[in-house]
């Protein structure tokens, strides 16, 4: 037989075996309400029993055997049981942190606020900018001192900061150590404006005592490889923490082209402008980039709509250095106009 039904599970076959005797489906008798006694006088109304108090002795009895019934480990509420009281006083400052705004101390807001800078040094060097027809002081980038273990790789790229290399002067100049070096590479010409500087990465010099003088990679932002070209690399004078105060009736002028050769625009491009420092373009200015108005056969003409956003993060007598920070518009072609909306403090 089935001791117990709730513990049968589906699949299970269930054997039955024939009783004594035949049984009557329907009792004999009305099974009597719980709780109520018959009494002889049918007519009078039935009369609930009243429930016989239960010996102190019982009950003490029972009160042991109905916790050794409850399962170990649930007496105590558990987490979706936490009511509004119990949450409260649990302590979870030590994986949060505190809530509570009346507290000081740093926070990730309060750094970030703190180290924030308009233009960061590494911006400043890698981005590049353009010759502006003039003549620079190149050296040699000579490439790493230190033997590799395979040959192939000392064709490629010393990209490893701290690696040795080897630098050479331009004739009639020499290095002291100490010197800060940009490695670049030149690039195409853009008429009016000379070649594409593009910085691949910076050395400083440890030692003049050969012709060949010894350096150190200290920061790389492209591939590193012999032949590259070197040159004393500018002051960096960083702004500060501060940030770009909106200005009207900015300097006007027009995009003359990107540094990499690509149709589409996005964060972190970079794009020369026609206005430098002799037009009052300031490291860390905001220039919007807006579309030329015209009118085009059988369509709507088009309007001057802001298109992107560039911060100068390197400046020319005559050009300056942006990168993207903002674009609605990824297609930015020569000749767009672009008009400074910010300055930062001076």
């Amino acid at each position: 037989g089935v001791e117990d039904p709730h513990w049968s599970y589906p699949g299970e076959g269930l054997r039955l075996s024939p009783g004594a005797g035949p049984t009557s489906a329907v009792p004999p008798a009305d099974t009597p309400v719980p709780g109520l006694v018959e009494r002889p006088d049918t007519a009078a109304p039935p009369v609930a029993a009243a429930p016989a108090p239960a010996p102190a002795a019982d009950t003490a009895e029972a009160a042991p055997a109905e916790d050794a019934m409850a399962e170990p480990g649930l007496a105590e509420p558990q987490v979706g049981e936490l009511g509004e009281e119990a949450r409260d006083s649990v302590d979870l400052s030590v994986l949060v942190g505190s809530r509570s705004r009346t507290r000081f101390g740093p926070t990730l807001e309060t750094n970030l606020e703190r180290n924030f800078r308009p233009v960061r040094r590494s911006e400043f060097y890698s981005s590049g900018f353009l010759t502006e027809q003039l003549p620079l002081p190149l050296g040699s980038y000579l490439g790493s001192v230190e033997p590799m273990q395979i040959e192939e790789t000392a064709n490629r790229s010393a990209n490893v900061t701290f690696t040795r290399v080897a630098v050479s002067p331009p004739p009639g100049a020499q290095y002291q150590v100490g010197d800060t070096l940009l490695v670049v590479v030149l690039q195409r010409e853009i008429p009016g404006y000379g070649q594409v500087v593009l910085p691949t990465g910076m050395v400083r010099v440890l030692d003049v005592s050969r012709p060949e003088n010894l350096a150190e990679v200290i920061a790389t932002y492209g591939p590193l490889r012999r032949g590259q070209q070197v040159l004393p690399a500018e002051r960096f004078a960083d702004p500060g923490n501060v940030r770009p105060v909106p200005i009207s009736d900015g300097v006007r002028g027009e995009v003359i082209d990107s540094r990499d050769a690509q149709p589409l625009k996005g964060p972190q491009d970079v794009l020369f402008i026609n206005r430098g420092r002799q037009d009052g373009v300031g490291l860390g200015d905001l220039f919007e980039v807006r579309l030329t108005p015209r009118e085009r056969a059988e369509a709507a003409s088009t309007v001057a709509e802001v298109v992107a956003t560039l911060q100068i993060v390197h400046l020319g007598d005559r050009t300056a250095t942006g990168r993207v920070v903002r674009v609605s518009q990824p297609r930015i072609e020569p000749g767009m106009e672009v008009r400074q909306i910010a300055k930062l403090p001076s």
